[in-house]
């Protein structure tokens, strides 16, 4: 099976940024299927952009076929909408010929700003094979509340319109959203199209890192002090529910020590909220890569997960950061309420509703009551529940199967119609 794989950010191991159509295409490769990765030239979240791409041209990266679209540079994820969209539309046009000599058998679109759906739509339309839209995000609701856009906003308008169009146009509709389905009726679209898939943790968190010596010797050492360690680590934004930690800390008694692990532009507000409520339960340590942060979680003894209370979760949410925690084998505390929550599905913790600092103070009073051996065989059950259910060949087969069986029933429906006729 051939598939052509569109996503305006793909990125690789050595690229950087966003490695999920990478990462999909290495495993399909495992079962013989050849996929083109259609993606611009430069990508914001790629650590760095190839130096010299053969535009319009299919080259080879770290053995996956590669198609770069020409796109100019933007620093941030509005001027990319802004600029990008239409270059790579036209790019999408004009290597049409070169795309139809490759033979797709299916075109599978994977992008977070839905930038290339119209070009997806047509190159599926014209070739007469069957288009599989993949949501990674969940529009118009992620523009107005992560984002804060106004509803009159045009990029709103926009982007609602382009995503109920792909769920019309689109032969089936994939998503880690479990209930997306939901959301597709709501847009009046057919939610017998949808078909739920894992969410797994990216091959890039378990690549070679050193280790984060100096940030365990200093868990430790409170540790051994007597204190009981949760721990909450990633990019420190407010989206990270961190207000309620601190919350949590100034009614929690002082040998629950919060250690706060990262960096972000959120920072300086939370270390100025504790500085104000003269708070010396609660610490803060400089960020450490995602790899380094499992091997750090380790030295806790309960983590802390937080998601806030957006609207969209309903549908569900992106479960990274909760499988990251669940992954060190330590049991995690996660203030959320999404559908499916894995730390849930694989008791390996305490899940409470979000904004809720009494139910998390009651769920970390439990897990402190515990004994190390409860709480080891707790968070032993999330580490293999990830083992067994979140690596990416895991998801990559649930994909083959989504996209093998369409491909197979639109040839089916196409040979019935010629004996019809």
């Amino acid at each position: 099976m051939k598939i052509l794989l569109i996503d305006y950010d793909a990125g690789t191991t050595s690229l950087g940024g966003d490695t999920h159509a990478y990462d999909m295409a290495r495993e399909w490769k495992k079962n013989g299927g050849k996929t083109l990765i259609v993606t611009a030239d430069y990508s914001y979240l790629r650590q760095k952009n190839p130096e010299k791409p053969h535009i319009g041209q299919i080259d080879e990266q770290e053995g996956i076929s590669f198609l770069w679209i020409q796109s100019p540079v933007a620093t941030d994820r509005e001027k990319k909408i802004l600029r990008g969209a239409l270059p790579f539309e036209k790019g999408l046009h004009r290597c049409f010929p070169l795309i139809a000599d490759w033979e797709p058998d299916v075109v599978l679109l994977s992008s977070r700003h839905l930038l290339g759906s119209h070009g997806a739509a047509k190159v599926a339309k014209r070739l007469r094979i069957p288009l599989i839209f993949d949501v990674r995000r969940v529009y118009p609701e992620h523009l107005q509340e992560v984002l804060e856009y106004a509803p009159s906003h045009f990029l709103v308008q926009v982007f609602s319109q382009t995503q109920k169009a792909m769920y019309r146009k689109s032969r089936k509709v994939l998503s880690i959203y479990p209930k997306l389905g939901e959301h597709m009726a709501v847009l009046r679209a057919d939610p017998q199209k949808f078909v739920p898939v894992p969410q797994v943790l990216a091959p890039s968190f378990w690549k070679e890192h050193p280790f984060p010596q100096r940030h365990i010797d200093f868990v430790r050492r409170y540790q051994e002090k007597g204190n009981f360690i949760c721990l909450a680590g990633g990019e420190v934004e407010k989206d990270q529910e961190l207000d309620l930690l601190i919350e949590a800390a100034a009614l929690e008694p002082r040998d629950v020590l919060f250690i706060l692990v990262g960096n972000g532009m959120y920072k300086p507000n939370l270390k100025r909220k504790v500085k104000k409520r003269a708070l010396s339960n609660v610490l803060f340590l400089d960020g450490v890569s995602p790899q380094q942060l499992i091997d750090l979680y380790q030295a806790a003894d309960c983590l802390y997960v937080g998601l806030p209370p957006y609207r969209w979760h309903c549908y569900g949410a992106d479960a990274t950061r909760i499988l990251l925690a669940m992954a060190s084998g330590i049991p995690v505390v996660c203030a959320a309420n999404i559908p499916e929550n894995p730390v849930e599905k694989a008791g390996c913790g305490k899940v409470t509703p979000p904004k809720d600092v009494q139910a998390l103070i009651q769920a970390l009073e439990q897990m402190q009551s515990m004994d190390g051996k409860q709480r080891k065989d707790m968070g032993k059950r999330g580490k293999d529940y990830v083992n067994q259910n979140a690596s990416i060949s895991h998801q990559a087969a649930a994909y083959w199967v989504v996209l093998q069986t369409t491909v197979n029933q639109q040839s089916e429906d196409r040979k019935q119609a010629l004996d019809r006729s």
